[in-house]
């Protein structure tokens, strides 16, 4: 019998009894668990504040990543007990899965990694960044989980922004901004999905791929970060493709 592999996930704050689904909120790594019960297989959940990242990545093994910031541990990451192999970042890890255990639905179907990739990079990478500098106060506020975390946010936000997160509350003529931003990106992604077909919900055809699991986290994200009463949450609730979509990716929340 396979072991359960092994996902490491963001810890935030919240109420006592809340299930893995719900405490899972980071748009990297919701892609991972999304990933996981989409293939139906065995995991469990080690969860890690900001600060406890580096550590326990230097403890598995797992190399820093090179990025704008510089070299960084990251999450999502797993260890399969089964095969003894640790893998980092969610298309890393999708890949991985596929090949590992065949017999379970394919998120990065044969000839479909290069359109992938274009897609993440030029439509949903961009649209991640641009909802997570709107919801940096609220998410900045549910992640500070120790003093240490704290420290550390504000010190990479001065870093990157120039700015605390107190600067960067989404307020007045912003929201309305966001709201109209977020519209569009949802508008550009269901025509995407619509040359499918008019009853399409998903970017790849009828079953989910690595995609679509990149764009139901970012939405998930923006609705478990903002709340559901936020206007921003409100703009995709009454979307008709977006909520339909979340609709269909709840299966594997």
């Amino acid at each position: 019998m396979s072991k359960p592999i092994i996902f490491y996930d963001l810890l935030r704050k919240g109420p006592e009894g809340q299930s893995d689904s719900e405490k899972s909120w980071s748009p990297n790594t919701l892609k991972t668990r999304l990933a996981l019960n989409i293939k139906g297989l065995q995991f469990k959940t080690e969860w890690l504040s900001f600060v406890a990242i580096g550590p326990k990545m230097k403890e598995l093994g797992v190399p820093p990543r090179a990025d704008a910031e510089g070299l960084k541990y990251t999450i999502p990451t797993i260890y399969d007990p089964n095969t003894g192999k640790t893998v980092t970042e969610s298309l890393a890890i999708a890949k991985y899965l596929d090949k590992t255990y065949p017999d379970t639905p394919r998120l990065v179907a044969s000839g479909t990694a290069g359109l992938q990739e274009a897609y993440l990079e030029k439509v949903v990478t961009p649209f991640m960044y641009t909802m997570m500098v709107y919801l940096v106060y609220p998410a900045f506020k549910q992640s500070c989980v120790t003093q240490a975390d704290e420290e550390y946010l504000r010190k990479k936000g001065q870093a990157l922004m120039g700015k605390q997160p107190e600067d960067m509350v989404l307020q007045g003529e912003a929201i309305t901004t966001a709201c109209k931003s977020l519209s569009a990106s949802l508008g550009a992604m269901a025509q995407h999905v619509f040359a499918n077909g008019g009853d399409a919900v998903f970017v790849t055809g009828d079953s989910p791929s690595h995609v679509d699991t990149a764009i139901a986290s970012i939405l998930s994200y923006i609705i478990k970060t903002a709340g559901k009463d936020h206007a921003l949450s409100k703009v995709i609730m009454e979307h008709s493709w977006a909520n339909n979509y979340l609709e269909a990716m709840s299966e594997w929340r």
